[in-house]
């Protein structure tokens, strides 16, 4: 048995190390591989026989073949991952914020105080056709610059949805590939193998997804891996992966989950990284850009319109807007339509330059938003329309609808006055707007002999363009904001998100950068540490062999003495 328990030594060493060359040779070929990670061979003896007073030893065997992993360097992975993708989702939908809200020479300012500037020309001179022209133009110029944002922040919102749109299907052909790598992975593993590259490959995958969806994983006792979105609602199930769904309603785009007989909406918490990135500002930012720039078009219209409209024509025409009047004036959103909030007080409403203002006697208060509104049809009549709306956010709005002018082909104007309404309960009085005004903009004066330069059609009467070009300089906007400071605001505010957004990018990549480092100095291939393994394995190999060699011509030897 000696020299047999020798040669089978040998032989055991041999493979041994045979197949530790060629895991390390694996590692190397390995070595720019993205996610993988370092394996190494597992030894162990076989067991000791019983042979005389001693026991001796059969040889060794790779009993595995294991992979590094680090829990935390990899959690810490996945978390600036998510928030890498939050930020890279924002940077650019901003950048093109950052174009459309210029701070640069040509503006919605510059075009803001050019109107005005017309109508301050015109003053020298009410009786220039040039000035006239001019003042028409320049009106044109601003509508047309008020539509070009809004229809540029809406090209924004749909360049989001054409975005998460395209990357869905990527998404959803990673949760499949997780679950069936989850299969594959618990398969092997039952058998006692080791299913190390499929490990990696859904490291990988799942890094991918956190990017994507802010995704959480948590692994079970059979070795896969169920994800679920940072809301809780479930994407993979070992061996199972659900698909998420773009919807279109309109123009609006949303991500649902469909689980059994039942949908459910993937927004707000229930989305993280890039989607929630892109969402928060299609959803969120835009549409505060959206509405700031409708009170800015819609204060400027009423405004202007209001002072035209008092104003007279060379031709002896007065009463005619300047701009397009809205259509629909909407108030800001109320709880309830039936709840008591006003108290009662003076109205103050003007609809095309006629007066309807009246009081809501105190005694019989309070009010609710229904009985402003049928207080407010019942005191002018067929010029005006009351109702209230529900709006998309559950609230109730106040919507006056003024009567169409034929002769102007405009809406007739209107001016309200609520700042003396009394109200209860922390409610505010209403202040109206309109939700499309920037897009809908426009000119409804286009004779110049109908420009009112004046208060009468006297020549060299001025009253009404001095009055018209002094808001350049009123606080118009909220009684605090002139138009161009408003403006100001706006762009600052695309500013300083831009630039915090820039910040906080350039550090989630850093951070990713320096974890990315430390995980391969932890799992990673070093080429320096393999060719030591290599050099080692191959001392063993040869020794292994040398061994096979002597215990050879020891048999050889015993043979020749028997001869």
């Amino acid at each position: 048995m000696g020299l047999a328990a020798a040669l089978n030594a040998g032989k055991t060493s041999l493979f041994t190390n045979q197949k530790s060359i060629e895991i390390t040779g694996n590692n190397i070929s390995n070595v720019n591989t993205e996610g993988y990670s370092r394996q190494k061979p597992v030894f162990s003896d076989f067991p000791s026989l019983n042979f005389g007073d001693f026991f001796i030893g059969q040889g060794v065997k790779v009993s595995g073949v294991v992979r590094d992993y680090d829990v935390f360097v990899s959690e810490q992975l996945l978390d600036k991952n998510q928030q890498l993708g939050s930020e890279d989702a924002k940077s650019t939908p901003l950048a093109e914020l950052e174009r459309i809200f210029s701070v640069g020479d040509e503006n919605l300012a510059t075009e803001i105080d050019r109107f005005f500037d017309a109508w301050q020309e015109l003053s020298t001179n009410p009786s220039g056709q040039v000035e006239r022209d001019i003042v028409i133009q320049r009106g044109e110029l601003l509508a047309a610059e008020f539509n070009t944002i809004a229809r540029d922040l809406e090209n924004v919102q749909n360049n989001i949805n054409d975005t998460v749109r395209s990357e869905l299907d990527a998404v959803n052909l990673k949760l499949t590939q997780i679950a069936d790598l989850n299969q594959r992975i618990q398969n092997l593993e039952s058998t006692g193998q080791t299913a190390n590259s499929f490990r990696d490959q859904r490291d990988l995958l799942l890094q991918e997804l956190t990017y994507s969806l802010g995704v959480q994983s948590f692994p079970d006792a059979a070795g896969a891996i169920n994800v679920q979105l940072p809301g809780g609602l479930p994407l993979v199930q070992s061996g199972t992966a659900l698909q998420l769904e773009a919807v279109v309603q309109g123009d609006d785009l949303k991500l649902e989950l469909a689980i059994g007989n039942s949908r459910f909406d993937v927004s707000g918490r229930n989305l993280g990284g890039k989607f929630a990135g892109l969402l928060e500002i299609r959803d969120q930012f835009v549409p505060e850009l959206q509405q700031d720039l409708n009170k800015t078009a819609y204060q400027l219209v009423q405004q202007v319109n209001s002072r035209h409209e008092q104003g007279t024509g060379l031709d002896g025409s007065t009463g005619i807007p300047f701009f397009q009047n809205p259509g629909n004036h909407t108030s800001q959103g109320y709880a309830s339509a039936t709840s008591d909030y006003f108290t009662g007080g003076t109205i103050a409403l003007q609809v095309g330059g006629e007066d309807h203002s009246f009081t809501l006697d105190p005694a019989s208060g309070p009010y609710s938003l229904d009985e402003l509104a049928s207080a407010i049809n019942s005191a002018t009549g067929a010029d005006l329309t009351a109702t209230t709306s529900q709006q998309g956010d559950g609230g109730y709005a106040l919507v006056l609808t003024p009567a169409y002018d034929l002769a102007n082909n405009s809406p007739l104007s209107v001016q309200v006055d609520l700042s003396a309404l009394g109200t209860t309960g922390g409610a505010s009085v209403p202040e109206f707007s309109m939700p499309s005004m920037a897009n809908l903009m426009a000119m409804a004066l286009q004779n110049p002999s109908q420009v009112a330069a004046g208060s009468s059609s006297a020549p060299g009467d001025n009253t009404n363009a001095l009055a018209i070009a002094a808001l350049k300089d009123e606080k118009a906007v909220n009684g605090e904001d002139t138009f161009v400071s408003f403006y100001g605001k706006m762009a600052a505010r695309v500013g300083v998100e831009a630039s915090q957004n820039r910040l906080a990018q350039t550090g989630s990549q850093d951070a990713l950068t320096q974890l990315q480092n430390l995980r391969d100095a932890k799992v990673g291939v070093s080429l320096e540490e393999e060719m030591i393994a290599l050099i080692k394995y191959q001392r063993g190999f040869e020794a292994s062999a040398k061994l096979l060699s002597t215990v050879d011509e020891m048999m050889a030897t015993v043979l020749t003495i028997k001869q």
